[in-house]
């Protein structure tokens, strides 16, 4: 289930279009592009059975009917074009082994306010955290639990590309998005004219069906925590945390990674 200690609220208005939308798995989402580009399909692949594992473990179902969490991450799995059988195995495999294993994460401090958490799916929580402290160390974070529950939104987020007709995306998307029900419109970092409609987690699937009937391609619908305050950090110090999250990546019992950096 989704931690305790982060808030699901609504946001009352949409203004504009931000330029940023710091926080939403930068990181990750950069480098499993780079990953699907250069090919390296196994790793990617492993990452979203992972995803698959979660959204069981945390939505409390393995029925995609009922459990929206995993129905998002088997639609991206199929995005990434994971073969069925494989997305099949995965889930039968993860019924039989899931009281082995729990969804857990870590709250970390960084420079300047900044803030890490990180979703990890592991049979020995303390050996996790083992195994992430020395890497805290080096890159002078520390472990800070019960720390960010003022800083994240539990929130969905349809990223979408508009329309063709679409002449001047920042203004006519926050229309779509006021029209379609979500809460905010954000430009993606990821990718340019691409747009990350953020909603209630219960909605999802409504903003999703009107952004399609408004003619968007749906790239991603996923569930995120979203920053509510946000910090800016020097080059340096932005390479310092780029070096930690390769380093965490590579921790097969990571699943994603959230921030509250610009």
């Amino acid at each position: 289930m989704l931690p305790s200690f982060f808030i699901v609220r609504q946001i009352n208005c949409i203004s504009r279009v931000q330029k940023r939308f710091a926080g939403h798995n930068k990181w990750s989402n950069i480098k499993h592009i780079k990953a699907e580009k250069d090919g390296q399909r196994s790793q990617l692949f492993f990452k979203l059975s992972q995803k698959i594992k979660v959204a069981i473990q945390e939505g409390g179902s393995a029925n995609p009917d009922t459990n929206l969490q995993l129905a998002q991450a088997i639609e991206n799995a199929k995005k990434n074009q994971m073969p069925i059988a494989t997305i099949q195995s995965t889930i039968n495999a993860f019924q039989m082994d899931k009281a082995k294993v729990t969804s857990f994460w870590f709250e970390l401090k960084g420079p300047k306010g900044a803030f890490f958490v990180i979703s990890t799916l592991t049979d020995n929580v303390k050996k996790t955290k083992y195994t992430i402290a020395p890497l805290l160390r080096k890159h002078g974070l520390t472990f800070a639990e019960n720390s960010t529950k003022h800083l994240f939104d539990y929130k969905a987020v349809i990223t979408a590309k508009p329309p063709p007709d679409v002449k001047d995306p920042a203004e006519e998307t926050v229309d779509h998005a006021i029209e379609c029900g979500a809460e905010e419109v954000l430009a993606s970092e990821v990718e340019e004219n691409l747009f990350d409609f953020i909603c209630s987690m219960d909605q999802i699937n409504h903003v999703k069906g009107k952004l399609l009937k408004m003619n968007y391609t749906v790239e991603k619908a996923d569930f995120n925590l979203i920053p509510i305050s946000r910090v800016a950090l020097t080059d340096d110090e932005m390479e310092t945390m780029s070096k930690l999250v390769d380093k965490l990546e590579a921790l097969p019992e990571v699943i994603r990674i959230y921030d509250n950096i610009l």
